[in-house]
């Protein structure tokens, strides 16, 4: 009897080194797996807004619907970017309106996802307008003060109003600030 027990224990010392082995799985070196990730938009490009990333690039969400509060062209921002009521669907939103949604922040969802904004909110009252000059460079004047505003917070700035009027991006956008600063640029993204 005193062999039986030892031949059991025997076994049982063998499952537990070859559990403890891994079954001959072999360690790896750590593998890098690149940057964040982010979030992708879909939909209409003269849609776009441009939220800093956690890794302090730009990007793209698309504006949904629920931007669309009441009739005809006199209608007001929320600042929820994430969840669509149809409301709105197909219409193109004008620039200036979209650079005041810009301006309203990332909404919940997009907080949640690591985005962010390098722009300060607007002074109460105040509103954006963007107009095409000749040639088809954009103008605009903005509610916030351009100076001390960083390279992340100008772009975000002039991505969303040159993929508004163009689906490439490439047009220039010349900026005015409330301060009377200025600044100009062409979006160097291709989301």
């Amino acid at each position: 009897m005193r062999h039986a027990r030892g031949g059991a224990g025997g076994v049982a010392v063998a499952a537990c080194v070859l559990l403890l082995g891994g079954c001959g799985i072999q360690e790896t070196e750590v593998i890098g797996a690149g940057s964040p990730a982010t979030v992708e938009a879909f939909g209409s490009r003269d849609r776009l807004l441009f939220f800093e990333s956690p890794d302090g690039g730009l990007n793209p969400v698309t504006l949904m619907d629920d931007y669309w509060i009441g009739p005809g062209p006199d209608y007001v921002v929320s600042n929820t970017v994430g969840q669509s009521s149809g409301s709105g669907e197909g219409r193109t939103v004008p620039a200036d309106k979209l650079v005041m949604a810009l301006l309203a922040g990332p909404g919940e969802e997009e907080r949640a996802a690591g985005l962010g904004t390098s722009l300060p909110r607007p002074r109460k009252g105040g509103m954006a307008r963007v107009e095409v000059v000749a040639g088809g460079d954009v103008t605009a004047r903005v509610p916030i003060e351009l100076a001390g505003l960083d390279r992340t917070g100008l772009r975000q700035l002039i991505c969303t109003i040159a993929y508004n009027q163009d689906s490439t991006g490439r047009v220039l956008v010349r900026l005015t600030g409330a301060d009377g600063s200025t600044g100009q640029g062409t979006c160097d993204l291709a989301p």
